[in-house]
């Protein structure tokens, strides 16, 4: 499960609360996308975001992208 960020204000310490958290960050074309090895799904994606307090935050905007076939094949899903 990757889930893309739009950070509507940067904002280093959302950032490093993800990294601590053990996401994968990665910075792109407007704004961040993010993986997470226990996240498998856009359930434990969410419980994850919530746990941080950035589910309902009003700083940034989340998508949820599901994984295509490929994506699945090369997480070995």
């Amino acid at each position: 499960m990757r889930v893309r960020i739009e950070l509507l204000r940067w904002s280093e310490p959302i950032l490093a609360a993800l990294r601590k958290d053990g996401w994968a960050v990665e910075s792109g074309q407007g704004g961040v996308s993010a993986r997470h090895p226990q996240a498998p799904d856009e359930r434990a994606a969410r419980r994850r975001l919530h746990g941080l307090g950035l589910l309902t935050s009003g700083s940034l905007r989340i998508e949820f992208c599901h994984a295509g076939p490929r994506e699945a094949a090369e997480q070995g899903w």
